[in-house]
């Protein structure tokens, strides 16, 4: 399994531009949030149900996810491609890259809640697909399940079915101590973000 630090290597060969250090910071650690949303859902279902999680591919698949959020974006940070099509990116540089198929699919289906055919097949995809929808990298927050619903809703209002199905079956994490830790950061990106689209 690629680890943490492998994976890192991968978001620094993809990132580029005048904004290459900023994008590389907003994509990795939007990517390790969601790392830490779930895991802690991984670990509510071991202590709840005595379900065991492959960690490291959750870990990985977390972490690999957003990888071609890069290739919709030209070097000044302007749009060029549907953002939608950054999980069908990712999956293809995972391929270019050798990268196993279980791990290359976590780029292909975590878009939404999993967008038909590309949805998400094994408990960990699933988990992960889940725990992205609390997060947020576009001014970087956190999103209720309420915030959720809303924004699925205007594409495919039977999403609405399916995250309440996901949170029945997940619970909802809690977001406090993650608020906590990556708060200084939030401000930081979010006044970054606004300054370059101000120019």
């Amino acid at each position: 399994m690629f680890n943490e630090s492998q994976i890192y290597s991968l978001h620094q060969k993809y990132s580029h531009g005048k904004y290459r250090e900023e994008l590389l910071d907003l994509v990795w650690t939007h990517s390790l949030i969601v790392k830490e949303i779930s895991l802690q859902i991984a670990h509510n279902l071991k202590s709840k149900y005595q379900i065991n999680l492959d960690s490291d591919l959750l870990t990985a698949g977390a972490l690999i996810h957003d990888l071609g959020f890069y290739k919709c974006f030209d070097d000044d940070f302007n749009k060029t491609e549907k953002y939608i099509l950054h999980s069908q990116f990712g999956y293809e540089l995972c391929h270019q890259e050798n990268i196993p198929e279980n791990l290359a699919r976590f780029c292909l289906v975590h878009n939404g809640i999993g967008i038909y055919p590309n949805i998400p097949i094994t408990l960990e995809e699933e988990i992960v697909t889940y725990a992205d929808c609390f997060h947020s990298k576009s001014y970087p927050n956190y999103k209720t399940l309420v915030d959720i619903k809303k924004m699925l809703v205007i594409y495919r209002p039977s999403d609405s079915i399916i995250i309440d199905r996901l949170k029945n079956k997940f619970g909802l994490p809690d977001l406090i101590k993650l608020k906590r830790k990556y708060g200084q950061w939030h401000l930081k990106t979010n006044k970054w973000l606004k300054s370059i689209k101000q120019k």
